[in-house]
């Protein structure tokens, strides 16, 4: 039987029970992640051929799966590998990519599109990415300048997500003081953080 995943409203849900979600680059790391009160776990890193058993241990002890498309090894940004990550039994597919967003949602997985903030010239074209596919999440990377940018992006309409140089839990409560649905991060001692 085919899997279904939840809709991005319990997705969403489900990453606001806990503040600080898991972001794996191995597989040591994602069973480790398995182990805390995180819902939902991101597979950064890893063979995007093999992900079904590792999504499948995860859906075994009660966690989704977000997938990162553009990082796992041997998946490109096309439709057949969002249609292998939705067989695979993904929750949901992170990607740079916009033009992925409506694939990812046809395939009935929430859809995570993330903006880089790496030039501020390059802003106002990641917004225009985002508001022409229409993701479920945005996931703004580097996580650590939202309180410093976050004036300067508008509203999108869709919760957002902070990753990248998370380091500490003053950074988890910063972000989400300034309306960060949850934060991201590999930094394996802020995923035991309940409530900030």
């Amino acid at each position: 039987m085919h899997y279904t995943p939840p809709d991005p409203t319990t997705f969403l849900s489900r990453l606001a029970a806990y503040p600080c979600c898991p972001a794996t680059t191995t597989g040591e790391q994602f069973r480790r992640a398995l182990a805390s009160h995180a819902k939902v776990v991101l597979i950064l890193r890893a063979n995007g051929l093999e992900l079904a058993p590792f999504i499948d241990e995860a859906h075994g002890v009660g966690k989704l799966v977000a997938v990162h498309l553009d990082l796992v090894s041997g998946l490109r940004g096309d439709r057949a590998s969002v249609q292998w990550l939705s067989q695979s039994g993904a929750d949901a597919v992170i990607s740079s990519r916009g033009h992925l967003m409506p694939m990812i949602r046809r395939e009935r997985m929430t859809a995570i599109q993330r903006l880089l903030l790496v030039r501020l010239t390059q802003l106002s074209a990641g917004v225009a990415s985002v508001k022409r596919s229409a993701p479920d999440i945005v996931e703004v990377l580097p996580g650590v300048l939202l309180p410093q940018v976050r004036h300067l992006i508008p509203e999108l309409g869709v919760p957002l997500l902070a990753g990248g140089f998370v380091r500490t839990v003053d950074d988890v409560r910063r972000l989400l003081a300034c309306g960060a649905l949850a934060v991201t991060s590999s930094k394996e001692e802020l995923w035991r953080i309940e409530h900030v």
